[in-house]
This record gives structure tokens, sequence and C-alpha cells, in this order.
């Protein structure tokens, strides 16, 4: 057992009252799910499945977020798609008894989800931050079920490696992280309203952020998911290149440092067929301006429909 999870199971002990007073909240303050719970080897996945149609559309929510991340994109595409967004680790509705939380990790529960489903391909896989690792490795590891990739904001593993350049951002994020994950049981987050989750979400959705966004399970996960960052950051140095004609919309945020903007254009560079949209916004672009999100989703799902279509004329 690490040091942070003694230290997290002490506090809780010697905080008894705190820790039951923490976990009376979270149970007058819980709330259904809005999608289904699938049992896979290691964990209860909570995922949303909603359309239908040849083209599969898989929502990889960033770092502390989750399904509902996608209150504004899911409804959209699943008029002209099937579409899956779910909680990793114990993130929101999902329970794991994984140990690590990398972006393989994240490969295989989504795999069984689509094998639980008899999903086949083709796949439209679309990532948001820390989410676009595990898209690519998965756009690595299946690169002929995958039709196209969205990489929204995207995460590069330079981020992860201990650099002078990233040493100082590493450590205040560690502490951050760490306190959470320590605390959680005694409730201290959720007396500073510091709860894990994104902002800019639809306000049918607070109630439900309420909930999860303080369930020690999540701090745990936040916690967890970034020491394991390393690891997913060396499984995509490791990887195969992206298959070079697969279509890749890198979409980045104009509001981010330059040394963010600097990775973004490495991205750039994954496939002989990869383009660049700027989105006048944050971090959170399928929050801040979804339509952004949506007509990149769409494009590529006429693709895969067009070349579908070109291969039955040529055959016929």
């Amino acid at each position: 057992m690490s040091l942070p999870a003694i230290a997290r199971n002490t506090l809780g002990i010697i905080g008894l009252p705190f820790t039951l007073w923490n976990l009376s909240m979270n149970k007058k303050n819980k709330v259904s799910p809005p999608g289904q719970i699938f049992k896979t080897s290691l964990s209860e996945v909570h995922a949303i499945v909603s359309g239908d149609g040849p083209v599969t559309v898989i929502l990889e929510a960033g770092f502390s977020s989750t399904s509902i991340d996608w209150c504004y994109i899911q409804p959209e595409i699943s008029k002209v798609a099937r579409v899956i967004s779910y909680d990793r680790g114990s993130y929101g509705w999902s329970r794991t008894k994984r140990k690590t939380m990398t972006s393989l990790d994240s490969v295989e529960e989504i795999r069984e989800i689509l094998s639980h489903l008899k999903i086949k391909p083709p796949y439209i896989l679309v990532g948001h931050s820390f989410g676009a690792l595990s898209m690519r490795l998965f756009a690595s590891m299946y690169p002929d079920e995958v039709g196209g990739l969205i990489l929204e904001d995207a995460a590069h593993e330079n981020q992860y490696v201990f650099s002078q350049e990233n040493i100082k951002r590493i450590k205040k994020f560690k502490t951050l992280v760490t306190f959470g994950y320590i605390t959680s049981l005694v409730g201290i987050p959720r007396m500073l309203k510091q709860k894990i989750g994104r902002k800019f979400l639809a306000k049918e959705y607070d109630d439900s952020l309420n909930y999860i966004g303080y369930t020690p399970g999540a701090y745990k996960s936040a916690y967890q998911e970034y020491v394991d960052s390393i690891t997913s950051a060396s499984q995509l140095l490791t990887s195969r290149p992206l298959r070079q004609d697969l279509p890749v919309i890198v979409i980045s945020a104009k509001k981010q440092p330059e040394s963010w903007k600097k990775n973004q254009l490495l991205l750039t560079d994954l496939t002989n067929n990869t383009e660049q949209i700027e989105a006048d916004t944050g971090h959170s672009v399928h929050l801040e301006n979804p339509k952004i999100v949506i007509d990149s989703i769409l494009k590529l799902i006429r693709i895969i429909n067009h070349s579908n279509n070109v291969g039955i004329n040529k055959s016929s």
C-alpha cells in the first residue's frame, strides 16, 4: 500500500465522524446513472449508448471527467450514428478493481464494452485532453478498425516527461491530486467545494455533478490516473505509428499557453491525412463551442460513408 493510501485510511479512521458525514452526504446526493452498467473482467463500467448506424463514435473524456461531459455532443451525433461515452476507473457511476489507470487500461475497458454489445467497426475515436492518449493508442493497436480520429485539445505524451519545462507544473499538480485523494474520505474537498469534474455542463446535470464529483472513488481515480500518467505516456511512445492514410482532425484551443500550442503542432504530423482546426475557446471545446466538435465528427462520418459507397459501387 502506498504512503498516500495509508495516510488516507489513517485520516479516515481518526476523523471517523467526518468520514461518516461524508458517506451520508454521498448517499443523500446519489443520482441514478443516465446510462447502463456493464460488467467487464475487472470493472462495472457505466456507459451511455445511443443512436444507431453503420459507424460507431467512441467519446473519451479528459482527465477527471465523465460520460456526461459529452452532453452537447452525443445527442446530436446519435441522430446519424451509434455513440458510446463511458466513465473510466471509478469516475462517475463506474467502479473498478483495476490497480492501474493507464491508457492501455482504457483501451481494454472500451474493447470489452464493444465486445459485450457486439458492435463492429468502423469506429470514429474522439479523445479530449488526457483521453486523447487512449484514443491514439486504440488507433495504433487496431488500425483496420478505426475510420477516423479526432483529438480535441489533446494532451501530448511530452507533457508527462520530467523535463525542466514540465517539472514545476507536474509538482504543483501532484500536490493538488494527492491532497484531494488523502482528504477525500473525511470530506475536506466537499467542505472546500472542490469537486472532481468539468465546468460548463448543462444545468440539468447539476445534481449528478454534486453526487459524482465528491465520491471517494472519483478522487482515487484522479490520483491513480495522475500516478500512471508517465506509464500512459510511455505506452504512446512505444506504440506503432498510426496508419498514414487515417483521417485525423486536431482541434486546438487558442486560449492555451505557448508550450501547449507547440505540442499541438506535433500532433498534426501523426498521419499524412491530418488537419488542424483552431478554436477560439479554452480547453473544453466540446462544452464551450460544441458545434466545432460536432461538425468534425460529422465530417469523418461522411468520409467513411462515402468510402463505403465507393467500395460498393466498385464491386457491383
